[in-house]
């Protein structure tokens, strides 16, 4: 069995799943799909269920990452 899989939502490449000890862990290809970087998955077909669902969705950043861009900027004034 392979350890590791290319997720492809349409022809956009999402990341890859590697197995590890105790499922698939994503790493993501793109900013669309961060907030699923790093995530543990069952099996390789729910992360790429998970990409899907991501794609699918109307928001164009996840709430993760805007989370973590503001805590890594600094306070600006205005």
């Amino acid at each position: 069995m392979s350890k590791t899989y290319i997720i492809e939502v349409g022809s956009e490449s999402a990341g890859i799943v590697v197995r590890d000890r105790t499922g698939f862990r994503f790493f993501s290809a793109s900013r669309r799909y961060s907030c699923l970087d790093g995530k543990l998955f069952r099996s390789a077909r729910e992360a790429e269920r998970a990409a899907k669902n991501r794609a699918s969705s109307k928001k164009s950043t996840c709430p993760e990452f805007v989370r973590s861009l503001r805590r890594a900027l600094p306070k600006l004034p205005f």
